[in-house]
Parts: C-alpha cells; structure tokens; sequence
C-alpha cells in the first residue's frame, strides 16, 4: 500500500437498453478478491432471471490479480469489454457486473462489445472515479504560539491536518506527500527555529477527486 493508485468512490448503478435487450452495469469498489467474488455473486441473487452475468474485476493489493467471465457470451465480446473499461481508466480495487436480459434481437460481435463496454464505463463514471493519493503521516508537538504559527502555514500550503490536542504542548497529525517529506521537514524547523518535535509515521492512502489524468 505504498504507491498512488486510482479506484472508485462508490457502489453505482446504471441501466440502459439496445435493440430491446436491457443491460444493467454495477460498479463496486472492493479490497480483496473474496470481496470481488461474493459481489458476483450477489448480482447474481439480484437477477436470477437474467440471460448473462458477464462481470471483470482487478485487485492490486497486496498483489495484482484480475478475472473476467464471458458467461456464456461469444468469446471476447463482453468480458473482456468490462475488463478494457477497469484497464483504460487504470481503475484498480473496483469490479464491474453487467447484468443482460436478452430482448430477441441479436446484436452481433460489434454491437455485443459496445453494449459491455458502455455499460461498464457508465458504471464507472456514476461510482466516481478517485486518485487515492499517497501520504506520509507526521506527528507534531509543540508550544501553543508556535502551533498556531505552523497550523496557519500548514493550511495555507494546503497540507492535510488533523485537529489539535491540548495539553501542556499542542499535538495533531499531518499528512505528507512523500516528495515533499524533506521540504515539510525543512518548514517546521524554520517555523519553529526548530523547537518543534515530530515523528515520521506510517503512509496512508487519502482520495482526491479526479480532475485531470495527464
């Protein structure tokens, strides 16, 4: 869990229809591949009168796997669609279950392809695509004026805080990029004329809103 990844925000559901087959895309943002599994299966629950349940999910950690199912559709037209919608958008820790109701009209290869692939990026979209974003936490310590001075700096450098504790020093939590570990270091001890202490802790993975992928 070091490094910076993109999933969703949420559980998302769309429907639309093509040539009187109805399709049904669900997102779901998961963590293990046994989660990845029971969502399939509760889709399944949910429309046990479907004629398809074609689904694909990625997991990449602490490992990277990945599995898509046709089921039962013409080989490679709809699993692996679900699949290129996850992979083109680099969404990992997500699935996608498209669930069809056969309306009488074949769709062929092509038309079989553009409906899975659109009901997964449909499905995508409405879950909200999120950059889980890399920090290092710090702890700080120190005296009441300095706190202030550094929490103000802190905040206007739009470094994520927790609230203060109180005691005889202040104490709270920041959240560091690990770039600009060196950087932060540096703005404590020239805020503080370093009588400040802080600890380097553990990193952890906060969301920020997708605005630009470049």
């Amino acid at each position: 869990m070091s490094s910076d990844y993109y999933s969703i925000k949420q559980m998302a559901e769309v429907e639309f229809e093509e040539r009187r087959s109805r399709f049904i895309g669900i997102a779901k943002p998961l963590t293990t591949s046994e989660q990845a599994e029971e969502f399939i299966s509760e889709q399944k629950k949910r429309f046990p009168d479907a004629t398809h349940h074609v689904y694909a999910w990625i997991i990449d950690r602490p490992q990277h796997l990945q599995r898509y199912s046709d089921d039962g559709e013409p080989q490679g037209t709809a699993g692996l669609p679900v699949l290129d919608a996850l992979q083109k958008q680099n969404i990992v820790q997500a699935g996608v279950v498209v669930v069809r109701y056969y309306g009488g009209i074949k769709l062929g290869t092509g038309g079989l392809v553009r409906a899975y692939g659109k009901s997964a990026v449909m499905a995508i979209e409405k879950a909200v695509p999120i950059n889980w974003l890399t920090h290092r936490m710090y702890d700080l310590t120190c005296d009441y004026a300095n706190a202030e001075r550094v929490r103000f700096q802190l905040n206007q450098l739009s470094y994520p805080q927790t609230e203060p504790e109180y005691t005889a020093d202040v104490s709270w939590q920041v959240a560091v990029r690990p770039k600009k570990e060196q950087e932060f270091i540096t703005l404590l001890k020239d805020l503080t004329s370093d009588n400040i202490i802080y600890k380097r802790g553990k990193q952890k993975q906060f969301p920020s809103a997708i605005n630009n992928r470049t």
